[in-house]
């Protein structure tokens, strides 16, 4: 079982490093704009946020960073943890603004079966504590 979700981190991976390497390159200039896919809703949000002139760029490094990230196990807890507020957003477009929830539902579900597969590299957060604030 753990081979498979392996290999669906990497696909799931692969599918982010793509989609911010793909939105990198047309902001960039070097790839044409395209149509933003589902509701009007949905291509305004999106829109919006590419207007912004720094989230889209944000947002394109991070599914970037965040796809390398997970393909390594050492380093997939922190892949993890960049690309789940994006995920939350992607989700929640999916659930409001689209119509279509399917999509955002599966990406959210799949990064949270990845954290549960992680869950002991996150440990340390919720135990954490700081000599210096012990009284003696």
């Amino acid at each position: 079982m753990n081979k498979v979700l392996t290999i669906i981190r990497w696909i799931y991976a692969a599918f982010f490093f793509l989609i911010g390497a793909q939105s990198l390159l047309v902001i960039a200039g070097i790839f044409p704009s395209s149509e933003f896919p589902g509701s009007p809703e949905t291509k305004a949000f999106t829109e919006a946020i590419f207007a912004t002139g720094f989230i889209g760029p944000i947002m394109s490094i991070t599914y970037v960073a965040s796809g390398i990230l997970m393909l390594f196990n050492r380093t997939a807890p922190l892949g993890i943890v960049l690309l789940a507020p994006f995920v939350v957003v992607i989700l929640f477009t999916h659930l409001m603004l689209n119509g279509s929830p399917v999509f955002g539902v599966m990406l959210a579900a799949f990064l949270g079966l990845f954290a549960w597969q992680f869950r002991d590299a996150y440990k340390p957060m919720w135990n954490y504590q700081n000599s210096s604030l012990k009284s003696n």
